[in-house]
């Protein structure tokens, strides 16, 4: 267990590192186009929205969302020319039909994706309704176990659920100590109520590293995303 750990970290670390050149002259030009528009981007946001895309590329690397080349080798089975063909054992729509031998998988899956529903809010304030943590909770689960047709693993609504299900459970987390994080927030999430003061990536910031994390994890090319 704690060579996989191990094994886990280091790999997560490898491809934060190459993410690196994008991530510096991104936040450069950021702070750059805010200061401008008359926003300071404070230095404690930066240092924190590494930290997410840390814990996003931990994500991808743990749920072993498929390469560019699982999916160029795996589509063949999929797309026949009589069409669209997923194989039954491959996908499993109803709920909890592995629970009888074990919850393990279940309590990981929610404990995945526990820091993204308490990050959210705390680096972005329009987080901090409820249903848009939800929603980019299941968005990210949904593109993982849909990308999951494409190389060989089982795509389940377990897991979809449960990683909601943690996302929200992150949320509450963040709703119970907001009073405690409330000078951590100042420091790391947008202040501005003028949304014309914000360039527009910084106010789909969120968006647009999802985005940028997937595909940079799917193309597996080093220093282009």
């Amino acid at each position: 267990m704690i060579i996989r750990i191990l094994m886990f970290i280091i790999v997560s670390m490898t491809w934060f590192i190459s993410a690196l050149p994008f991530l510096i002259p991104y936040h450069i030009l950021l702070t750059a186009q805010s200061k401008k528009m008359g926003y300071k981007l404070s230095i404690e946001h930066i240092v924190i929205v590494y930290i997410f895309v840390y814990y996003l590329t931990g994500v991808l690397s743990f749920t072993q969302i498929p390469s560019i080349k699982d999916i160029v080798y795996n589509s063949f089975g999929i797309l026949t020319p009589n069409g669209l063909h997923i194989p039954p054992d491959e996908i499993n729509l109803i709920p909890f039909r592995w629970i009888t031998e074990g919850v393990r998988p279940y309590i990981e899956n929610i404990l995945l994706f526990i820091p993204l529903g308490f990050m959210l809010p705390c680096i972005w304030k329009k987080y901090e309704v409820l249903w848009k943590t939800a929603l980019s909770g299941m968005t990210l689960s949904l593109i993982i176990e849909l990308s999951q047709l494409l190389n060989g693993r089982i795509t389940d609504i377990d897991d979809l659920l449960m990683n909601t299900l943690g996302a929200l459970i992150g949320w509450v987390i963040f709703r119970l100590l907001k009073g405690h994080l409330s000078k951590l927030q100042n420091k790391v999430s947008i202040q501005s109520t003028n949304t014309g003061k914000i360039p527009l990536l910084l106010r789909e910031e969120a968006c647009f590293l999802y985005g940028r994390r997937i595909c940079r994890y799917i193309l597996c090319i080093l220093p282009i995303f």
